[in-house]
């Protein structure tokens, strides 16, 4: 009998080639990194390889579910970046989703509120949608959405009609008042409908975004991302820039608290192997034959390119 196949979700791990490497690497860390395979990754964030593990899948006609994130747009020189708005009282949001209840009705829209608060927007129409999560387009300048499909069109009539709605809004008004981030915006993203089968069944940590993704797919879900029955584990505090003066101790808790427990399931067998996963910049795969590879150097945390592993 075969243990599971253990996923950990690091957005953040791998720095890229503009910035600097890390001053040193744990060294457990360093022996997985020597010892086991490392490919390119493809997934465009976290949220969508969670999404993909999770039996998520894509379609391209029938009603449909996006979160609608709450955001705050700073317009630049030549674009324009959305900043997630996390505090939003709930008598703010009433006030809010008054206002733009008629264009919802109008697109038959339903609006509702889900597990941590989370808004969703159910959604029919036609066509693809290739929007990025949260986790790759908030904070960062926007691209420009494609508007190929009905579908797309129609998110977007929205996402402008509520942006109009909400520019001078009381509730806006009040809250720059106070100091607070004003919220102009959503940001609407779908990790598709849950018609296949899950390939895991417990997901740890990830916040109320990965809960939502498991509540959504039938599978378990913990707030401890450190919990050893969860074959996908979501760690995403790499990604958060107020902890990049952090990281070296990040490192050493994710190689001590979250790897060290691992490795020792895999040595035992209770594990069938370990993929360490940075969305969008590389994958470790380390099995248990790959771990007794001990005549095998350790490697350090190099920075990365996207897509650009070099060989070994």
């Amino acid at each position: 009998m075969t243990g599971p196949v253990v996923e950990v979700l690091v957005p953040g791990l791998w720095r890229i080639p503009a910035q600097a490497p890390d001053p040193a690497t744990p060294a457990l860390l360093a022996r997985m990194l020597g010892r086991g395979h490392l490919v390119d990754s493809t997934s465009p964030g976290w949220e969508a390889a969670a999404a993909d593990l999770l039996g998520f899948q894509r379609v391209t006609s029938g009603r449909r579910r996006w979160l609608a994130l709450p955001v705050s747009l700073a317009a630049g020189m030549t674009d324009l970046v959305a900043n997630r708005v996390e505090d939003v009282a709930p008598d703010e949001w009433e006030a809010l989703r008054a206002t733009v209840q008629p264009e919802l009705d109008q697109a038959a829209a339903t609006w509702q509120t889900e597990v941590g608060g989370l808004p969703t927007l159910e959604l029919e129409g036609e066509g693809d949608w290739e929007g990025p999560p949260p986790s790759v387009a908030l904070g960062r300048p926007m691209r420009v959405p494609k508007l190929d499909s009905p579908v797309a069109r129609r998110l977007q009539v929205l996402a402008n009609m509520v942006q109009m709605l909400w520019f001078d809004h009381p509730v806006n008004r009040e809250r720059v008042h106070s100091g607070r981030m004003p919220v102009q915006g959503l940001w609407f993203w779908s990790p598709g409908v849950p018609s296949g089968i899950p390939s895991v069944h417990r997901v740890a940590g990830g916040g109320n975004v990965a809960r939502w993704l498991a509540e959504g797919a039938g599978v378990a879900w913990s707030a401890d991302p450190f919990d050893l029955q969860a074959e996908l584990a979501v760690i995403d505090v790499f990604s958060r820039e107020e902890q990049g003066h952090r990281r070296e101790a990040l490192l050493q808790s994710l190689s001590s608290d979250v790897l060290a427990p691992q490795i020792a399931r895999l040595r035992s067998g209770q594990v069938t192997e370990i993929r360490l996963h940075d969305p969008g910049v590389a994958r470790l795969r380390l099995g248990r034959a790959d771990w007794r590879r001990f005549w095998r150097r350790g490697r350090p945390l190099a920075p990365r390119g996207f897509g650009a592993v070099p060989p070994r």
